[in-house]
C-alpha cells in the first residue's frame, strides 16, 4: 500500500471540496450529544440513511437519555422502530441503554475499548461515536468506504471479509485529515452513495477520476 502522500493529500482536498457543495442534510449530524449520536449509528447500521431520517428526531425526542430509553416498553420500541427492519434493534438498543446506566453512570464512554464492550457496538460504530462525537481523528470503514478506497488507490484486500482488515483500516487512518474527521468521514459515506456506488458509478462527474485506478482502468 506504497501510495505517495501527493495523491493522498489530492484526494482528501477534492472530497472535501465536493461534500461542501453536495453535503446531504441530516439531524443526527448536528448532534453533538453522544448518547445521540450512538442512536443514531445503531439505527444505520444496514439501513438506508433516509428511512432513519423518518423516525430518528420522534425516537430522540421520546428517548432524550439512556435512563428514558432504559425504562421504555419494548414493545413500543419495536413498535417505533418496525420501518427500520432488523427484528432484535430494539431489544439491543434497551439492553445497550442499561449498561450505559449501570455500568458507565449514564455516560457514553469516550474510550474505544469501553464503547466496544457495548451490545451491539463494533469496529465502525465505535469509531463513529469517537469521531462525531468526541472529535478524535479515526477512520470509519465501511463497504461502501471499502469500495471507494479500493477503486480510487487500487487498494485490495486479501481476506473474505475485508471490513475486517487491520491493513485497509490502517490506510483508511492515513487519509484522516487532523482536526476535519468529522467532515471527512461525513464526506466519505455521502460520496459512496451520490458518485461511487456500486453500481453505475458516476465517473463523468468524478472530481477523483484523476487520481483514480478505476477510473483509469476503464478508460485505457
Amino acid at each position: 500500500m506504497n501510495i505517495d502522500m501527493k495523491t493522498k493529500e489530492t484526494f482528501v482536498k477534492n472530497l472535501l471540496n465536493w461534500y461542501s457543495k453536495n453535503k446531504r442534510d441530516f439531524s443526527w449530524r448536528n448532534k453533538t450529544n453522544p448518547f445521540h449520536i450512538l442512536v443514531a449509528e445503531i439505527m444505520l447500521q444496514k439501513t438506508d440513511a433516509k428511512k432513519v431520517s423518518e423516525v430518528y428526531d420522534k425516537f430522540i425526542e421520546r428517548h432524550p437519555t439512556p435512563q428514558d430509553l432504559a425504562s421504555a416498553e419494548l414493545s413500543e420500541l419495536k413498535k417505533e422502530l418496525a420501518i427500520l427492519g432488523i427484528h432484535k434493534r430494539a431489544e439491543r438498543m434497551k439492553k445497550l441503554a442499561e449498561k450505559i446506566i449501570l455500568e458507565y453512570g449514564g455516560e457514553v464512554p469516550s474510550e474505544k475499548e469501553e464503547l466496544l464492550k457495548l451490545p451491539g457496538v463494533g469496529e465502525y460504530i465505535s469509531n463513529a461515536v469517537l469521531c462525531f462525537a468526541f472529535g478524535e481523528n479515526v477512520p470509519i470503514v465501511d463497504t461502501n468506504v471499502i469500495r471507494l478506497i479500493e477503486r480510487v488507490f487500487g487498494v485490495k484486500s486479501s481476506k473474505s471479509r475485508p471490513r475486517t482488515d487491520r491493513k485497509i483500516w490502517e490506510f483508511a487512518a492515513e487519509l484522516v485529515p487532523k482536526g476535519k474527521c468529522r467532515e471527512y468521514n461525513q464526506a466519505l459515506l455521502d460520496f459512496a452513495a451520490s458518485v461511487c456506488t456500486s453500481k453505475n458509478p458516476l465517473s463523468g462527474i468524478c472530481p477523483e477520476k484523476m487520481i483514480c485506478c478505476f477510473a483509469k482502468e476503464k478508460s485505457a
